[in-house]
């Protein structure tokens, strides 16, 4: 395990709200699902220094249920199977949601790792999940559509306890694994729009996130800090005119996972520091 003293301070720290967006460095179109980030959820606090994600409140998670089985995500207009389908195989996983009919919808599909992620309140732990809302059932994982880039064999999914990550797919109990990696459908409520380009370099510093709305730090400051010492960077931090900065909540630093990049899943022509030997670890 990783001292905290040695552990590198996040060297993307963001601000909510953005005056411009500057022409892009270079465009790379994506697919804009979700139109915003929910907030953790998170309400407890864990530090006496500012800056911890019950510190701030941005979207907080608002859902809407049907009484039909369904779903309604408020902050990113994504609609949900309320009742997970079960526990399969992921094969089985995609068939079953192509297959559904719920709520009079027929348009069901798996959800990519950043929708699947969008849904997790980490104020509860096992399931990560507001249970008010979404019914407990035995999962410790749940299924997403993305692979491991170099690795068909691996699968990114969410789990019980609030995290996301790439496990074989044999893993799970149908495919003769000791894990229940189970499906929850989700579905489009209007047509997605397409972004021109992912990230814009502003050229001062810092990355626009043009599907989040979240402006970072591009490059990793050298010094390792504790967690606390991180918070109070942040909080004092000036950069490109602006003093605003913090440190991410948990989705908005996952938010920048690019599961089509491998060691690190980021966009490097970016943030070209992060995986270099001084930015292993993100707080």
């Amino acid at each position: 395990m990783v001292k905290e003293s040695l552990v590198k301070i996040l060297s993307l720290l963001l601000i909510a709200t953005l005056p411009f967006i500057s022409t892009p460095a270079s465009a790379q179109s994506v697919v804009k699902s979700m139109l915003r980030l929910p907030d953790t959820g998170q309400n407890t606090s864990y530090t006496p220094t500012f800056g911890e994600d019950n510190d701030y409140t941005i979207n907080p998670p608002l859902f809407k249920v049907h009484g039909d089985g369904t779903i309604t995500d408020s902050i990113t207009g994504l609609m949900w199977q309320q009742t997970d389908g079960g526990e399969m195989t992921v094969e089985n996983a995609a068939m079953y949601c192509d297959s559904l009919t719920l709520g009079g919808y027929t348009d069901w599909r798996l959800p990519t790792p950043h929708e699947a992620f969008s849904i997790l309140n980490h104020q509860n732990n096992n399931p990560a999940l507001d249970i008010k809302v979404f019914t407990k059932t035995t999962a410790e994982y749940w299924w997403t559509s993305a692979k491991q880039v170099n690795d068909a064999t691996k699968i990114w999914v969410t789990n019980a306890g609030g995290g996301i990550g790439n496990h074989q797919k044999t893993e799970t109990v149908s495919a003769g694994g000791t894990k229940k990696i189970h499906t929850r459908a989700v579905r489009d409520v209007k047509a997605p729009a397409t972004v021109p380009n992912h990230f814009t370099d502003n050229g001062d510093g810092t990355i626009t996130d043009n599907l989040t709305n979240r402006q970072w730090q591009k490059i990793t400051p050298d010094t390792p800090m504790t967690w606390e010492e991180a918070l109070m960077y942040a909080e004092g931090l000036t950069l490109a005119g602006a003093s605003d900065w913090r440190l991410p909540n948990i989705k908005e630093l996952q938010s920048l996972s690019d599961e089509n990049q491998l060691s690190p899943s980021v966009q490097t022509s970016y943030f070209t520091t992060i995986g270099s030997e001084k930015s292993l670890y993100l707080w």
